[in-house]
């Protein structure tokens, strides 16, 4: 996509429940590249002022080895889009922790206005847009015209961490069937019921594993040629801290008995990542280390004295990446902390920038929905405003990070606030 001169891609990042429509398939000269990955867990927290250095997103020119198993858009939609290099202004947009906060054609709108070409959910069958514990990561690589809404363009990604609901297998399945490229991880609500697995009957959790496919990059890689960028999944129906929620599920389906070897799994999952390429991890809860106290971006928020509610084996799997130098990890995206803290206390910081400039970003804004009703009287006169968030990057460096809330009210849509988390002039702007 073409903005003010300059090509523009984007990347969506959403978590919860969602209901997606599908998306044609275009090859016209006129086409918008878009990448969507969804990821449930919506931002979550206070506003933390970061640096405004830019982030490099981009890996060593060292030369891995040649690329393994993991999933690749860009031989499926070969015929689909036109694969050029990556276009020098990405936006990713990010939903956490939908948790049923999602209306197919309202959020459509919303999207359309923001013009998305990447998506990415963390799932969690409440569908909580990017929020800290579940992530549905999904990605959409496709073109379309530019006229027609869609989640995702090569221009755009989209995150979502999971939580669409309580094994919500039927809004699942909505999103798995929409023809954008995406990725997903399901979170701890995406296995609400389900413990163990069985060989007998097909359970939620296994439709919903499903449904995605490949697309679903718990401890996998799905690349994304075009865009140079690949997506590592962390460690599906995480609920935070150091014990393994849902143990035997996780034993019988990945082979993972502790955390030790989780970590192993997410680490291995970037072996052969393709050389040159971005590394953006996806998981449903953040990792251990970003802080302990009750508002810290993991912080425990239900019981006195706070402490750490990260995942150790995200927090190691992420260290041990950063010490093979053949990879760089600039950005960990992630939810199930919601933003809006228990007892009324305050905000959540939702971002976190390492001493590396590893941007570490929560996206649970819980709930991500506002409903207003300026006539009753009128069933069209409804009005809503949608939470999203945005990450721009330009010629492979994050620049602005921004919590943005559309307002969606029948066909007539607006940016109506925009706070800024990271780069830009640091200012929270509104009633654009």
């Amino acid at each position: 996509m073409v903005v003010g001169g300059e090509q523009r891609s984007s990347f969506f990042v959403f978590s919860g429940a969602l209901r997606w429509g599908e998306l044609a398939l275009t090859d016209g000269i006129k086409t918008v590249r878009r990448i969507t990955i969804i990821q449930f867990s919506m931002f979550s927290g206070a506003l933390f002022h970061a640096p405004n250095s830019k982030v490099l997103l981009g890996s060593p020119s060292l030369t891995p080895s040649p690329p393994t198993s993991p999933a690749s858009y860009s031989s499926k939609f070969n015929r689909s889009i036109r694969l050029s290099s990556m276009a020098s202004s990405v936006r990713i947009v990010v939903v956490g922790d939908v948790h049923d906060d999602w209306d197919l054609q309202e959020d459509s709108k919303a999207l359309e206005l923001l013009q998305l070409q990447v998506f990415v959910w963390n799932c969690s069958q409440t569908w909580c847009c990017l929020q800290a514990g579940f992530f549905m990561q999904r990605l959409f690589l496709l073109d379309y015209p530019a006229s027609f809404l869609s989640f995702l363009v090569l221009e755009h990604f989209l995150f979502e961490s999971s939580d669409f609901g309580n094994e919500n297998v039927e809004l699942v399945r909505s999103i798995a069937a929409l023809k954008i490229a995406k990725a997903a991880i399901l979170g701890n609500h995406d296995a609400w019921n389900t413990q163990n697995f069985s060989e007998k009957y097909k359970d939620a959790v296994q439709v919903q594993l499903k449904s995605f496919g490949e697309e679903h990059v718990g401890y996998q890689r799905l690349d994304f040629h075009p865009l140079k960028l690949s997506v590592i999944g962390g460690r599906p129906f995480s609920c935070g801290g150091e014990r393994l929620f849902r143990k035997q599920l996780l034993a019988k389906r990945y082979g993972v008995n502790n955390m030790n070897e989780s970590a192993k799994r997410i680490s291995d999952a970037a072996s052969g990542t393709p050389k040159n390429h971005s590394i953006i991890i996806l998981a449903h809860n953040g990792p251990t280390g970003l802080g302990s106290n009750v508002n810290d971006i993991c912080g425990r928020d239900w019981v006195r004295g706070g402490g750490d509610h990260g995942d150790p084996d995200l927090a190691l799997a992420i260290s041990q990446l950063k010490g093979n130098t053949e990879y760089a990890v600039p950005l960990v995206v992630f939810g199930h902390m919601h933003k809006e803290l228990a007892f009324g206390a305050g905000p959540r910081k939702m971002i976190v920038v390492g001493d590396d400039n590893t941007i570490y970003l929560n996206g649970a804004i819980v709930p991500r929905v506002k409903r207003f009703c300026d006539s009753p009287s009128s069933e069209n006169a409804k009005r809503t405003s949608r939470a999203f968030t945005l990450i721009d990057s330009k010629e492979g460096k994050v620049e602005k990070i921004a919590e943005t809330w559309v307002s969606v009210n029948g066909d007539n849509t607006n940016v109506e606030e925009e706070h800024i988390l990271f780069g830009g002039n640091m200012l929270n702007t509104s009633n654009l």
